[in-house]
């Protein structure tokens, strides 16, 4: 189709032409300003588009009826009117033009984008939670099933949907009243596995006497592990014993068989450190005439990328016991949400805080509902 050029003395002027001789819209090449002695016009050049199906087409590109088009394109229209007419370089020129390729530009973007596909509620929530840390792939077969059934724009239904498959991947322990008699406690180093065995402590004393309560300390590369675990036991008043050996641990067990719980802290361990956890699996298996139970603490702060490698170099100790501390300082737990459904691992306890007397939780999937409803509010879409 050949293009055509209107000439006019305003551009509103010419636009308005344009648009009730080609209601349907048409595609922009140029603007221009032509001076001709003291006399200022306005050329605009256009291609009138073709209707097919109510959709206008241009080749590959589809253009929409001008009453469509945003008040931004209006705006832009005037305010390169305005531009134009502050020129004041042309007194002395028998004939100028200026082209306008920017706001042509501008104006071409709105009009080629003013009925572009807008994305549906269902599709935002999924491109925002993967960037959070859900896993893509599951998350998109988890979001056909919502497509299939229609629900694309009610965010809370498309939320609780997909809490819903998070939780049934979810694994707990299955009697939190039912107590190990041993709890080696692992992990990295920081993330607050002496905290953690204070706070358990002060959570079984309601059914267990201090008496029947010890804890042992083999972390003996950190002084002030030593000091704040030994200092916890005396403020208990349990039993506590700081240990450097292998056979030290085993004689230390032996005295403690008829305590109905002992804690044993251990060295923070870096999962690539793999002299230290051969070390720790040397300690467990030297005491193998007793059922010591595994657990191993990470921190809610941590990727969901360092929380898979962490879990995989400690896995090989046969961990019985996931326990997660610090919720209290991170606002995002959707990449831990994702790493819990894959590790199988029953979640024991949670940590929300530095208060060893009151910051410790069974693990559930109702702290973790909430929490994840709360931050995922804040993903903007529309109800």
């Amino acid at each position: 189709m050949n293009a055509e050029t209107f000439l006019g003395n305003e551009i509103i002027e010419i636009y308005e032409q344009i648009h009730s001789k080609y209601p349907n819209g048409v595609k922009y090449i140029s603007t221009k300003q032509l001076i001709d002695n003291d006399r200022i016009r306005y050329s605009i050049s256009f291609i009138p588009t073709v209707e097919t199906d109510s959709i206008l087409e241009l080749g590959n590109i589809e253009i929409h009826p001008i009453d469509e088009y945003p008040e931004d394109f209006l705006n832009i229209m005037k305010g390169l009117e305005q531009e134009l007419t502050n020129i004041e370089d042309y007194s002395n020129t028998d004939s100028v033009e200026k082209d306008f390729d920017q706001e042509l530009t501008i104006m071409e973007d709105i009009v080629l984008n003013v009925d572009a596909p807008k994305e549906s509620c269902v599709e935002i929530m999924q491109r925002e939670l993967v960037k959070r840390g859900i896993d893509e792939i599951w998350l998109k077969n988890t979001i056909n099933k919502l497509i299939q059934s229609d629900i694309t724009e009610d965010k809370n239904l498309i939320m609780n949907f997909i809490l819903d498959e998070l939780e049934a991947n979810f694994t707990f322990v299955d009697d939190i009243k039912q107590k190990p008699n041993i709890l080696m406690m692992v992990g990295p180093t920081g993330v607050g596995k002496t905290t953690s065995i204070a706070k358990m402590v002060l959570n079984f004393k309601d059914d267990i006497q201090s008496d029947n309560i010890a804890l042992i300390n083999l972390d003996q590369n950190r002084l002030a592990a030593s000091e704040q675990l030994k200092s916890y036991a005396s403020s208990f008043d349990v039993d506590y014993a700081d240990l450097h050996e292998e056979n030290e641990f085993i004689s230390q067990l032996d005295e403690y068989k008829n305590k109905e719980l002992v804690f044993v802290d251990t060295g923070g361990i870096s999962p690539f450190d793999i002299k230290k956890l051969v070390d720790t699996v040397s300690f467990i298996t030297q005491a193998s005439k007793y059922n010591i139970s595994l657990g191993l603490v990470l921190s809610a702060t941590l990727k969901k990328e360092d929380l898979e490698r962490m879990y995989e170099n400690f896995s090989f100790l046969s961990i019985d016991y996931l326990i997660i501390t610090k919720f209290d300082e991170t606002a995002s737990i959707t990449g831990l949400a994702d790493f819990l459904t894959t590790c199988g691992t029953p979640m024991y306890y949670f940590s929300v805080g530095q208060d060893i007397h009151d910051n410790l939780i069974p693990a559930s999937s109702e702290y973790l509902r909430d929490r994840l409803a709360k931050e995922w509010q804040n993903i903007a879409c529309k109800s």
